[in-house]
Parts: C-alpha cells; structure tokens; sequence
C-alpha cells in the first residue's frame, strides 16, 4: 500500500503536473544536494556499486549460498532467486506504468552513463533490498548467518545510495524500489516452507 500511495504521488501519468508538487520539489532538491557532493576519492566506489552491486554480488551470494551454506544457505538462495526473478517484470511494467522521468543534470555531473527507460522505481533498489530482505529473514541463526546477512544488507543499502550519487535516481525512486522489493521479498519468505518441501526430495537424492 505504501509503494502504491508513492507511486501515484510522483507518476507524471497520474498527475500532470506533478513536478509542481511539495513531494516531487523536495525530491529534486534531495537529489541535487546527494549529486552536487561528489568527492573524488569517493567517486569510483560508488559508480563500482551501482554497475556491479546488483548483477555481480548478489547473484555470487546465491550461488555461494547454494553450494556452501548449508540447508539454510539453499533454501535462502532458492527463495532470493525466485522473488529476484519474479521482481525484474515487475520492476519493468511498473516503471512504464509510472512514467517518471530520469533526472535531468548536465551530463558532466553523471558518473555513469545516463539509462533511457523511466526512474520509478530504481531497479537496483528493487532487487538488492528484496536480496536483503531475505538473507535477514532466512539465515541469520547464528552468530556467523547474521553477520554474513548484515553485511549483505549495508552492501545493500550502499547499491541504493549509490544510485542517486551516480545521478541515475532521485531518493523517492530508491525508497520505491525499497518498498516493492521487500513487500515481494516478503510473500516468498512467508511462502518459504513450501519450498522446503520442494528441496527435501532433491537434497535426499544428492545425499545417496
């Protein structure tokens, strides 16, 4: 419901002239002060999260967990895979249905180059957090499952940042994708016990 209410306060589709509101004045300026605050030194490692942060990190943690951690560490990995896969149509209708322009900066200011399809919601934003959303709900009994969890979940958290630093998105583009990744994150955690019964009969079969 939260996602659906920020949705409709920033789509241009639903609201002409959205720009002129409070909500959408108080992102831009948001997003012009996280962009206007480059610091060289800083710079790399930021445009390093934001191309490799999604893709690269977390498809190695699913693959890592599979194969090393434990039943707990599959059943994380299947889960956080379906819900990842299940999220990048989502993501792509959604931002078609929202029609929210990218930000609009003189290109010096982007570290990375500019993407053509719409900002709501950022789809980095959407996949790290539903990632990060499950590692907190799945493997965290223990002390070592939770620092791991946590670690992933500050990674996320910087992939999110990132985005509006390197000038792709605008902070409420973020906080969507945050939303709509953990709700969707959510329902296959809840759903997580039937997947246990799934993968029962296949670690039974690898064990003989």
């Amino acid at each position: 419901m939260s996602f659906l209410i920020l949705a409709a306060l920033v789509s241009p589709r639903i609201n002409p002239k959205v720009e002129e509101t409070s909500i959408v004045k108080a992102d831009s300026s948001a997003f012009l002060q996280i962009n206007d605050s480059h610091y060289k030194p800083f710079d790399q490692f930021m445009v390093l999260m934001s191309k490799y942060g999604r893709e690269v990190v977390w498809t190695l943690t699913a693959i890592l967990l599979f194969i090393f951690g434990g039943w707990a560490g599959r059943k994380t990995a299947v889960v956080m895979a379906i819900a990842m896969i299940v999220l990048i149509p989502i993501g792509i209708i959604t931002k078609e249905a929202i029609g929210r322009p990218r930000p609009i900066i003189p290109d010096n200011d982007f570290l990375t180059k500019a993407d053509n399809e719409f900002s709501f919601p950022s789809g980095h934003a959407l996949i790290v957090s539903a990632g990060a959303a499950t590692m907190l709900s799945l493997f965290r009994h223990s002390h070592r499952k939770l620092v791991i969890s946590l670690a992933l979940t500050v990674e996320a958290a910087l992939v999110c940042f990132s985005r509006v630093y390197v000038g792709g998105h605008y902070p409420l583009d973020v906080v969507g994708g945050i939303l709509l990744g953990v709700g969707v994150a959510f329902l296959f955690v809840a759903a997580s016990k039937r997947i246990d019964q799934l993968l029962k009969p296949i670690a039974k079969a690898i064990k003989k």
